[in-house]
């Protein structure tokens, strides 16, 4: 995932320092690489069936960074763990965009 510089906004697929601007970004560029681990551990975690640690990790995964893959990859796991309404509000919450479940007509 490149990292955007907090400085001039220059997109940067490698580091330690931005292309621009030469910003030293090497912690953004720590907390990517400890997110993706943690993705990672999710998905072998879930491979697994341990279920409880993958959606730690996803806990984990998400309070460094927000994105699109760790609500998708939490609605899966509540799935194989056959928590079925948990993960109904998972997908809506990813289907909406929001943390409401307004998409399904509930």
């Amino acid at each position: 995932m490149p990292v955007p510089c907090p400085c001039c906004k220059a997109s940067n697929d490698t580091g330690p320092a931005c292309r621009r601007c030469k910003a030293d970004l090497s912690l953004l560029f720590a907390v990517e690489a400890e997110r993706s681990s943690l993705v990672a551990a999710a998905r072998a975690f879930a491979a697994e069936s341990r279920f409880s640690e993958s959606l730690a990790a996803l806990d984990r995964a998400a309070q460094l960074r927000h994105g699109p893959d760790v609500p998708r990859m939490r609605a899966a796991v509540l799935l194989l763990a056959r928590n079925f309404p948990a993960a109904l509000s998972a997908y809506d919450e990813l289907a909406n965009g929001s943390g409401g479940r307004g998409g399904r007509g509930a």
